[in-house]
């Protein structure tokens, strides 16, 4: 069994919601400061607040997606790799949203540098742009360490179609092109037939449904990483149709939906944040999975 049918089983176990870790600073620093800690310095709280992110989630999902993006962004990139380790010594499935790649003696270093052997890090997303010759170092890398990718496809922003569903010469639109590709590039990885998934799965934006669907039917061996849900404005009955017939092989990413889900729920004052995560995460759940069974 390799790394990406282990997720599928732990989602069978746990629920098909992915949480995702998008600390803007700036709303993070929003939030009340525990007693005695009022003079805690920025960079502390926004710790403080990831940990017990982590913490709230962590029996309720069984994978969580960690965006660098918002770490860089206040120069705290060490702290991203300190919540990879605490995440994974949660036992939670850890994607890093990092959204890679380059021609290829630099997407080998890329690859290097989150696809180790030791690393805390379980998949990563990578763009498909550049072609095989730059995807492939990550794919290497992901086939040697029992690690897997994602492969952005069709994304749930709304500018999306600018470049995705553009129609090439033979008909096809660039996301079925790069679909044809992610079940190529997927082959490579399968170690035999008993293997449903291959480690190279799609981000298959929910906001798009009818793309999804179609995509679903291309791929019926990739699993699927969800973007789009709640805050985008997808909703449960959206997603449903990223699943195959088994009512598997997707996770569904909501990330400001869980981390500030106490300003949706008026049982829980600010200072009780992570206990409206951690409610939040398990009503989402629920929602996820009633959606797919109707399916």
């Amino acid at each position: 069994m390799n790394k990406m049918e282990r997720l599928n089983e732990l989602v069978k176990q746990k629920g098909p919601l992915l949480a995702g870790l998008d600390p803007d600073m700036e709303k993070v620093l929003e939030l009340p400061k525990e007693t005695g800690n009022c003079g805690m310095a920025a960079c502390d709280f926004m710790q403080e607040f990831c940990y017990k992110y982590i913490d709230a989630v962590k029996d309720q999902v069984a994978a969580i997606k960690i965006n660098i993006a918002f770490f860089e962004a206040v120069g705290m990139s060490d702290l991203f790799w300190a919540c990879a380790e605490k995440a994974k010594e949660e036992g939670l499935f850890v994607i890093a949203d990092v959204k890679r790649a380059d021609i290829g003696n630099t997407s080998k270093q890329y690859a290097k540098a989150f696809l180790h052997k030791e690393s805390p890090i379980d998949a990563i997303t990578i763009n498909p742009y550049f072609g095989t010759d730059g995807v492939k170092p990550f794919i290497e890398m992901a086939k040697e360490n029992d690690k897997c990718v994602f492969v952005l496809l069709k994304t749930s922003n709304p500018s999306s179609d600018e470049i995705q569903n553009l129609v090439t010469d033979d008909g096809e639109k660039v996301y079925q092109k790069v679909a044809r590709l992610v079940d190529e590039w997927g082959k490579y990885t399968k170690c035999g037939w008993q293997e449903k998934y291959s480690l190279v799965g799609a981000v298959v934006g929910a906001t798009h449904p009818v793309e999804a669907e179609e995509l679903r039917r291309m791929l019926p061996n990739t699993f699927f990483l969800v973007p789009g849900y709640g805050a985008q404005g997808a909703t449960a009955n959206d997603i449903a149709v990223n699943f195959d017939n088994q009512k598997g092989g997707a996770v569904v990413n909501s990330s400001r939906g869980l981390m500030f889900a106490y300003k949706n729920n008026e049982k829980f004052t600010p200072n009780e944040w992570d206990s409206a995560t951690r409610a939040e995460a398990e009503r989402t759940q629920k929602e996820l999975v009633e959606a797919i069974n109707k399916n």
